[in-house]
């Protein structure tokens, strides 16, 4: 039988929201805000089958990591994949990771300690299914675990499958909503299929790119972020870390194209109209105002000032 579940922080007093939703919603993982100059907000509906858990997820920025206190509790050999709807978010597990753009996916299991999250407002369709039905249908965990895939195609189409899934499932039988996992599972399948086909040859450089890049976007707001501290943090050498960011400029360089991709999609954003210019270089990790404004500038071609004014005006 389906146990369908809808939660909101929407009734909730906005200063007491993140907590509320920490203690209600994601009570599996632990749980740290971001840095964030909105009320945090967030909504979502769970529904759980026999066959496998479907969640439709809305919310503010955050950081989950799951630990092994919270493995231990309730010992879950499940297998979570995530599909990014709207937003980007990010996946860490063992030597694995990466960031996770939009229509993009990202795969972690619930038996091993991860990091997942987002540092802006983001949507997702999550799948949760044990680990003998992951096995059957997609692969073995154990290689799938921590590793994220682009968006494509099929991706869109998973995207579709999903909402309607989603939508049409609190009318289903037991037998029907196995049936709705099975074809999700089949289209995931052949996503990670895709992709597998089409790797890069040079894994190993690209999957520290991946990994450094996720954290990156883990610690976009702090200023000490620096390639002693990634490498530090992910046990990798600061010369293959180094090595992975050559063709972007170096490190540094792709730490400050971050935070300015993020700048840019929050002054695009109407959420964000009503917050300074400066408010928002910061919440994206930028203390100097100076160095962001001529930094923007030089990427962009034009002013911060002037980007959000022509992203309303058309």
């Amino acid at each position: 039988m389906t146990l369908i579940i809808r939660q909101s922080t929407a009734a909730i007093e906005p200063r007491r929201a993140f907590d509320c939703w920490r203690s209600t919603a994601l009570t599996r993982v632990s749980v740290f805000p971001v840095e964030d100059v909105r009320p945090f907000e967030a909504r979502r509906l769970l529904a759980a089958t026999p066959s496998g858990t479907l969640f439709h997820i809305e919310s503010g920025p955050l950081v989950v990591e799951r630990h092994v206190q919270d493995i231990r509790r309730d010992d879950s050999d499940d297998v979570s994949l995530s599909l990014v709807l709207s937003g980007r978010g990010h996946h860490e597990q063992g030597n694995r990771g990466g960031v996770v753009e939009t229509g993009g996916l990202g795969i972690v299991t619930l038996d091993r300690p991860f990091v997942s999250g987002a540092i802006e407002n983001y949507e997702e369709m999550r799948l949760t299914v044990p680990r003998s039905t992951f096995l059957t249908h997609i692969g073995n965990p154990g290689e799938m675990a921590g590793r994220t895939f682009t968006g494509s195609g099929l991706s869109e189409l998973l995207a579709g499958y999903l909402r309607t899934f989603a939508a049409s499932i609190e009318c289903m039988s037991d037998a029907e909503a196995a049936h709705a996992f099975e074809g999700a599972l089949h289209l995931v399948r052949g996503v990670t299929n895709l992709e597998t086909s089409n790797a890069h040859p040079d894994l190993s450089k690209s999957a520290v790119r991946s990994l450094a890049l996720a954290y990156i976007q883990r610690r976009l707001q702090d200023p000490s972020l620096d390639p002693s501290l990634m490498s530090a943090a992910l046990r990798i050498s600061r010369s293959r870390i180094y090595l992975a960011f050559a063709d972007d400029g170096g490190v540094a360089a792709a730490i400050r194209d971050a935070r300015l991709d993020l700048v840019l999609r929050c002054l695009a954003s109407q959420a964000w109209d009503g917050e300074s210019i400066a408010s928002i270089a910061r919440a994206s990790g930028f203390r100097d105002g100076g160095v962001f404004s001529r930094a923007f500038r030089r990427r962009y071609g034009l002013s911060a000032r002037a980007f959000r004014h022509l992203s309303r005006t058309g």
